[in-house]
C-alpha cells in the first residue's frame, strides 16, 4: 500500500434528519471524489440529550440506532460530557445494571468515566486526529471523540473507525500506529481484498471472536460459512461481491447489509450438547484507490452480551406487565372466586407434599399423578375463567409434563424431578397472587376482596354460579368463534347449599366441554340447517330424595362411532350401550384429534365423575347425534359420607 492511498466518499454535503429531532451531519459526494484533510466534514452524530435522561431512554435510542457512536449530554445549554454506546452497555452489564437501565439518569454513568472525552477542533487535520486518538489510554482508543466547530459553536461525536477511513496515510497504519490500534481496539478490525482474503494485520479481538489463530490470508466467507445458517451465508457472500462494485454508491449499499446483526453457532465445549451461540454486528467501509474499490475495512462487534441484556430486559418488562395485568384482574374478581382459586393451589400442593412423604428415591403410586393432574386441569380452567391468561398458559405446560407421567403404568424415581418442578411452579404462581393482594391491601385497594387463607376443613363458597357460567360461555364464544346463547330460569340461590361447590365445578367443566366439543362452527351448523347461533340450557328440579340438574346443548351430540373406534384402539371390551356412554368418563379418554389448551386431555369428564362420586351423586349422558347432548346430574338431599 503506497503513501498516495486515499479514502474517498461518494456524495454532496447535506444534513440528514435524526429520529430524535437532532441532526446527523454527513459528507456525501455525488459522483465527485473528495479527500478528507480536516475533521470539518467528517461524518458524525450531533445527537444531544439532557444529563437527566434515564438509562431506559438511552437504551431505547441505542437499540433503534445501532450505528450511533454515542450521545452528547448537556445540562440545559452547558456541555457536560459524552456517553458512548460501548460505555452504556458496559455499565448495564455490571451488577445492578438493570436498575441503572430503568431508573438512573445519565449523569450517574458520567461519574463512572475516569477519562475526559477527547475534544478536537473541526480544523484539526486527519493525521493529527489519528495521533491524538492513539494517545488516549488503551481502553479508550476506540471510543468516539468530539469535534467542536468554533464558528458555529456546535459539537459532533465521531466514531474512531471513520477517522481511520478518512486518513490519507493508510500506509502509516502498517507501522507502529497500526500495531497500537490493533492491540488496543475492543472490536474485530480487519481488511479484505477483492478475493475476500483477510490481510496480514487484524486486531487481536478478531481471533477471539472467531476462536481461531490462522486467519492471515484466510477467506472471510470460508471462515464464516461453518458458523452461519445457509441463508445468511449466501446473503453475506452476495453482499461482499456488491461491495467491490465501484458503480454502486455507499448510501445504496449500506442499508442492505445482511450482517448488521447475525447469529453464529460455535462447537460446544466440554459435555455441552448444544452449540454455543454468539451474536455479531458487522459493518463494512469501502476503500477506494482512484476509481476502484481496492479493499474493504470490516468491523466485527461481539454483541452477545448486549443481546442477552436486551432479552433479559424484555423478559423483565414482560413480567412487570404480567404482574400489572394480574393486579388489574384481581380487582375485577369476586372474593369467593379468588378464594376458591387459592384453595385449588393449596389442594394441589398438598397432593404433591404427600408424594414426597415416600422413602427417598421411591416413586409415588401412579394414581397420585391422576389426582394431581385433575387439580392442575381444574386450576387451568379457573385461571381461564378469571382471565389470568399467563397462568392458563403456564398450567397448560404443566399438564404437558404430567401427561407424560400419567401414561406410565409405573412411575420412576426420576419422575420426582418433574413433580418437584411442578411444585415450584405452582408455589410461584400462588405466591404471585398473594403478593399482588398484599400490595393492593397496602394501597387500600384490596379491602373489598377480603381474601382468606383457606383451611383444610372448609372450602370457600362458590358464589354466583349462573353469572360465572354466563361469563364463561360468553368468553369461549368469542375465543372459539362460536356464538352461543345461555338460557336458564334457575337462579344461583336455587342451588342446594350443600352442593354449591360441587355444582360450580362440574357445571364449569360441562360448559367448557359443550363449547369445545358440542357446539359446532357457524359453517357446520348452517350446513346442517341449524340456527347459526348455538344454545346451552340449564334446568334444576327438586325431588323427594334427590336434586336433578340437566345441562344440555344443541350441538353435534356424542359421536358413538368415534367412541367405538377409540375404545377399540385402547383395547377395552364393552358389553352394552350404557358402558359405551360411560366410556367418555374414563381417565384419559378423548376422541379429540389433537391436544389444545382447551381440550384433548381426556380429563374434564373424568373430573366430573370423580367429584360426583365423592358427593354421592351420579351423571348420565343422553344424546342424539347432530341434534343435542344432555347430561342428567343427580345429587342426594341427605349428607353423603365419602367412605360410605
Amino acid at each position: 500500500m503506497s503513501d498516495t492511498t486515499t479514502i474517498q466518499s461518494e456524495s454532496t454535503t447535506k444534513v440528514l434528519s435524526h429520529p430524535n429531532g437532532k441532526e446527523l451531519a454527513g459528507v456525501i459526494e455525488n459522483k465527485v471524489s473528495r479527500l478528507y484533510s480536516t475533521l470539518e466534514h467528517l461524518p458524525g452524530s450531533a445527537t444531544n440529550l439532557s444529563v437527566d435522561t434515564t438509562g431506559e431512554e438511552l437504551g431505547r435510542l441505542f437499540t433503534q440506532q445501532p450505528d450511533l457512536p454515542g450521545v452528547i449530554l448537556f445540562d440545559e445549554s452547558r456541555f457536560t460530557g459524552v456517553i458512548s454506546q460501548a460505555h452504556y452497555y458496559k455499565c448495564i452489564s455490571r451488577a445492578f445494571g438493570r436498575e441503572i437501565y430503568h431508573r438512573r439518569p445519565s449523569v450517574i454513568m458520567l461519574a463512572e468515566i475516569t477519562v475526559e472525552p477527547l475534544m478536537l477542533f473541526s480544523d484539526c487535520t486527519i493525521e493529527s486526529a489519528v495521533v491524538q486518538c492513539l494517545g488516549r489510554p488503551a481502553d479508550f482508543v476506540y471510543e468516539p471523540f468530539l469535534v467542536h466547530n468554533r464558528k458555529s459553536d456546535q459539537y459532533r461525536l465521531c466514531a474512531f473507525q471513520m477517522l481511520l477511513l478518512a486518513s490519507s496515510q493508510l500506509a502509516a497504519l502498517r507501522s507502529q500506529q497500526m500495531e497500537q490500534i490493533l492491540n488496543s481496539v475492543t472490536d474485530g478490525l480487519l481488511v479484505i481484498d477483492k478475493n475476500f482474503r483477510i490481510g496480514g494485520e487484524y486486531s487481536k479481538v478478531v481471533g477471539k471472536i472467531f476462536e481461531r489463530t490462522d486467519l492471515g490470508d484466510a477467506s472471510l466467507p470460508e471462515v464464516l460459512q461453518p458458523l452461519l445458517d445457509a441463508v445468511t451465508y449466501e446473503q453475506l457472500h452476495d453482499y461482499l461481491k456488491i461491495l467491490f462494485d465501484p458503480k454502486l454508491i455507499d448510501r445504496l449499499i449500506k442499508p442492505i447489509n445482511p450482517a448488521k446483526q447475525i447469529s453464529a453457532r460455535f462447537p460446544s465445549k466440554g459435555l455441552q450438547q448444544e452449540k454455543r451461540v454468539k451474536h455479531f454486528a458487522v459493518n463494512f467501509e469501502r476503500i477506494r484507490i482512484q476509481s476502484e474499490i481496492s479493499q474493504v475495512l470490516v468491523r466485527i462487534e461481539d454483541i452477545t452480551q448486549r443481546m442477552d441484556l436486551a432479552q433479559e430486559l424484555e423478559r423483565q418488562e414482560a413480567a412487570a406487565e404480567e404482574k400489572l395485568h394480574l393486579v388489574m384482574q384481581i380487582l375485577q374478581v369476586e372474593p369467593d372466586a379468588l378464594n376458591r382459586f387459592l384453595a385449588r393451589f393449596d389442594d394441589a400442593l398438598s397432593v404433591i407434599a404427600k408424594m414426597f412423604e415416600f422413602p427417598e428415591f421411591t416413586p409415588p403410586p401412579s394414581d397420585t399423578i391422576h389426582v394431581l393432574f385433575r387439580h392442575v386441569h381444574t386450576l387451568k380452567g379457573e385461571a381461564a375463567l378469571l382471565r389470568f391468561t399467563s397462568y392458563e398458559r403456564t398450567l397448560h405446560k404443566l399438564e404437558d409434563r404430567l401427561e407424560k407421567m400419567r401414561s406410565k403404568s409405573q412411575l420412576e424415581a426420576d419422575d420426582l424431578a418433574s413433580i418437584g418442578f411442578c411444585r415450584e411452579t405452582l408455589q410461584t404462581l400462588v405466591d404471585q397472587v398473594r403478593e399482588a393482594l398484599d400490595q393492593l391491601k397496602s394501597l387500600g385497594a384490596g379491602a373489598r376482596l377480603q381474601v382468606q387463607t383457606p383451611s383444610p376443613s372448609g372450602a370457600p363458597q362458590a358464589g354466583n354460579i349462573i353469572e360465572t357460567l354466563s361469563r364463561l360461555i360468553s368468553d369461549l364464544s368469542a375465543r372459539l368463534g362460536k356464538p352461543t346463547a345461555f338460557h336458564t330460569a334457575v337462579k344461583s340461590s336455587d342451588f342446594p347449599e350443600q352442593h354449591t361447590e360441587v355444582l360450580h365445578e362440574i357445571l364449569i367443566h360441562l360448559a367448557r366441554n359443550s363449547m369445545v366439543h358440542g357446539i359446532e362452527s357457524i359453517q357446520e351448523r348452517t350446513t346442517r340447517g341449524k340456527n347459526p347461533h348455538g344454545l346451552i340450557q340449564l334446568d334444576l328440579k327438586s325431588h323427594p330424595e334427590f336434586y336433578e340438574i340437566v345441562f344440555q346443548d344443541d350441538g353435534r351430540g356424542l359421536d358413538y362411532d368415534k367412541i367405538r373406534i377409540r375404545v377399540a384402539q385402547l383395547g377395552w371390551i364393552l358389553k352394552s350401550e350404557d358402558e359405551l356412554r360411560s366410556a367418555i368418563f374414563e381417565p384419559g379418554f378423548s376422541t379429540a384429534e389433537k391436544v389444545t389448551d382447551l381440550a384433548g386431555r381426556g380429563v374434564g369428564l373424568d373430573i366430573i365423575r370423580h367429584i360426583l362420586q365423592k358427593a354421592g351423586g351420579r351423571i348420565v349422558p343422553y344424546s342424539e347425534p347432530g341434534v343435542y347432548c344432555a347430561f342428567q346430574i343427580l345429587l342426594p338431599k341427605t349428607p353423603h359420607s365419602p367412605s360410605a
